[in-house]
């Protein structure tokens, strides 16, 4: 399991300004969340990836896969956040989008969130206010489907719970 060489995207996406921060993954919870080493909980934004943990939900078609390959991109790594337009959820969850490298990124595109949907480990999931890469996700995950990666080439009826 892992990502194909479409991991690194090569659109145009480019992001900018101060709204860039580093961090370190303590922990990674499921698909699309991670805690951090200063105690902040990390929900990725713009994707969904299937429960496994969510309670009195079973877990869901492709939820583990989605867990694990979270866990081996991120775990215990230093990683850049960029935030949207609403710094969380009312959880109280930091929504981010989350990269691995170790430059400052400067393309959504590279994002963990953004392969995460473009190789079919997440749906998109856009939530008003943070909607200024709605149509880049929405996109991704059309593709995906077309090309049926991951869930959508494995799972019968995706998320349904």
């Amino acid at each position: 399991m892992g990502l194909s060489a479409n991991f690194q995207s090569s659109s145009s996406l480019v992001v900018s300004g101060d709204k860039f921060e580093q961090a370190e993954v303590k922990k990674v919870v499921d698909g699309d969340t991670i805690n951090l080493t200063d105690g902040r909980t990390i929900r990725y934004l713009n994707m969904d990836t299937p429960e496994t943990k969510k309670p009195n939900t079973a877990v869901q078609c492709y939820g583990p896969e989605a867990s694990k390959l979270n866990k081996e991109l991120v775990d215990g790594k230093k990683v850049w956040l960029l935030s949207d337009k609403q710094d969380k959820d009312r959880f109280g969850r930091s929504l981010r989008f989350v990269f691995i490298s170790d430059n400052k990124p400067t393309n959504v595109g590279d994002s963990v969130n953004a392969a995460f949907v473009r190789e079919g480990f997440a749906r998109s999931s856009i939530y008003k206010p943070n909607t200024t890469y709605e149509d880049v996700f929405k996109k991704l995950e059309l593709e995906a489907k077309s090309k049926k990666l991951g869930l959508w080439g494995v799972c019968s009826k995706p998320f349904v719970e």
